[in-house]
């Protein structure tokens, strides 16, 4: 694990709810810099723990770093807050969800396909299996799922209500 990487995880009624594993956690500054490594963090997972296409991950980069930039620039997280990053997996799928720190005006929610704003939930629609919003402790957990398959568990996997670790931004 890498300074910054957490087994902790920000939402665990959510993160295991019916069997479903956490593989990892990570909490990072609310910038949008901090979208990269949110995805080399999500690769890592998936290069160590997961059977995942190669164009899935193509996907998955994407969207991860699209759930990063909204909570940034639309919640508490991009004015001095932090985003938390999950990565699960539960049968076939695996999940990634970007939890921020609230304060958002509304819902995330896809925009309208010719309107300034809002088209970046419109890729995670149209690349994810599926994809929502619930709320966390700390604010909105968005969340998108993939197809992909366990290939190997972490060597102590956890899910629990522990503080993360974390990074100063």
């Amino acid at each position: 694990m890498t300074p910054g990487e957490s087994r902790a995880c920000p939402r665990p009624d959510s993160c295991c709810e019916a069997g479903g594993r956490v593989l990892g956690a990570i909490s990072l500054p609310g910038v949008t810099r901090s979208a990269p490594e949110a995805r080399a963090f999500v690769g890592r997972i998936a290069g160590a723990c997961l059977r995942v296409a190669e164009d899935v991950r193509g996907d998955i980069d994407l969207c991860v770093s699209e759930m990063v930039a909204n909570a940034c620039e639309h919640t508490a997280s991009g004015k001095g807050g932090r985003i938390g990053v999950v990565v699960a997996v539960k049968r076939e799928v695996v999940r990634v969800t970007v939890v921020d720190d609230g304060g958002a005006a509304g819902t995330p929610h896809v925009a309208e396909a010719y309107g300034e704003n809002g088209r970046g939930l419109l890729l995670v629609e149209a690349l994810a299996l599926d994809w929502g919003v619930d709320e966390a402790r700390t604010g909105t957990a968005v969340w998108a799922e993939f197809p992909a398959a366990l290939a190997r568990m972490p060597v102590e996997p956890r899910c629990r209500a522990a503080s993360a670790t974390t990074r100063a931004p």
